[in-house]
């Protein structure tokens, strides 16, 4: 069929044509933002699960829907290897999203010029140049250059006006796993404040399984100050929405065999529906129907795309010794791994001569600890990938 009209989307980020599965997750947002609204204090939300089940198109619909309510938001993506560039994006951003707010720029109360100057101490503090908000700094106010005590200030300044003016301010902060234990804490100093005080300042963050317990681990209360949500491949009946109706909206229909074999293919992971859907799309006779045929055919094609983007993409940044830590993980099919197997696997002597390779895979983003004493794969399907590689 016409690849001009294919209605799938695969692609860091890129919104499905139906955003299947997520209601639940998207409810609760706005359940916070009508509390927040009405004054009422709520919890920030922690979005977390494996590469490809869709965390950051889920955190853009979120901040699409908390825009449409005039909120100030700001979208920060973490970056482990630069740990200044946080505070410096964070910083431009905030200032971006005060500007927008053209409510405050018409009426400047006192809340709103201790808030854009505080802002604009932030700025300074961080060395984030280049975006004026002209007001003057306010003195005292998240300018120690300290992130952990700077992002308190925000969120009473900010926060306050921000409830004077009935919206609130959101934070969305995607790769959060990258985060150092500083600014972790950071980020959970504000939101306990905020809560505190009853003021509307929230984090939406978006990570690795292991994002709850890095949170816990750089502040104890971490565990009771958000609404921690799993997401997670889509339920049958979720996936077959996803998978469906984009061409149901052409007039398109999937055979139900043809249907069943690309939820089994996929395993129900958003980026694999998609990236199957598409390929599949464009192998299909048509003109209004998707066969098993054509679908066996176009997941055969959308694997090698996978493997040769996807998958390839991560094992080429490994070397040869990270290469050899991932094949001894493979044998546990995708399952989290146990530091004592692969160590014997491998035939080392004890478990700190993978250390580095350990070390080095997890600042990749290739594999993560789930737990102490284990690890896995930050991306499903991973262990058949190295299985097919080793025996092409």
């Amino acid at each position: 069929m016409d690849p001009r009209t294919n209605p799938y989307n695969p692609g860091a980020g890129l919104r499905p044509a139906a955003l299947a599965g997520r209601d639940g997750d998207i409810q609760a947002f706005e359940i916070l933002a009508d509390r927040a609204e009405r004054g009422l204090v709520g919890r920030s939300i922690v979005l977390s699960g494996l590469r490809g089940v869709g965390k950051t198109v889920l955190l853009s619909e979120l901040a699409g829907r908390a825009l449409e309510r005039k909120w100030l938001v700001v979208q920060v993506e973490a970056e482990h290897t630069q740990p200044d560039h946080f505070s410096r994006a964070l910083a431009a951003e905030l200032a971006n999203a005060a500007r927008r707010q053209r409510s405050w720029l018409a009426r400047v109360t006192d809340k709103v010029r201790e808030a854009l100057g505080s802002i604009t101490s932030f700025q300074a503090a961080v060395g984030a140049d280049g975006i004026s908000l002209g007001f003057d700094r306010t003195p005292g106010r998240a300018d120690s250059g300290n992130l952990q005590f700077d992002l308190v200030d925000l969120a009473e300044t900010v926060g306050a006006a921000a409830r004077e003016d009935r919206i609130g301010v959101v934070l969305f902060i995607d790769e959060m796993q990258d985060l150092t234990p500083e600014q972790m804490s950071a980020i959970c100093r504000s939101c306990h404040r905020a809560g505190q005080a009853a003021l509307p300042w929230f984090v939406i963050g978006g990570g690795l399984p292991n994002l709850p317990t890095r949170l816990a681990e750089a502040e104890s209360y971490a565990e009771r100050l958000f609404d921690y949500r799993r997401i997670d491949k889509l339920a049958p009946e979720d996936a077959a929405t996803a998978l469906t109706q984009p061409a149901a909206a052409q007039r398109v229909v999937w055979e139900p065999a043809a249907t069943q074999f690309v939820l089994d293919e996929s395993g129900g992971y958003p980026y694999f529906l998609q990236q199957f859907g598409k390929t599949v799309w464009d192998a299909a006779a048509g003109p209004d129907r998707i066969d098993l045929d054509d679908a066996t055919i176009g997941v055969a094609v959308g694997q090698e795309e996978l493997d040769l983007g996807f998958y390839s993409s991560r094992w080429e940044r490994a070397t040869k010794a990270e290469r050899e830590f991932l094949r001894a993980m493979a044998l546990d099919d995708g399952r989290p791994s146990r530091i004592g197997d692969v160590t014997e696997r491998l035939g080392k002597a004890s478990s700190q001569a993978l250390g580095p390779a350990r070390a080095s895979l997890i600042s990749k983003g290739i594999v993560y600890a789930p737990e102490h004493g284990a690890i896995a794969y930050t991306v499903p399907g991973m262990a058949d990938f190295v299985r097919r590689r080793d025996d092409d």
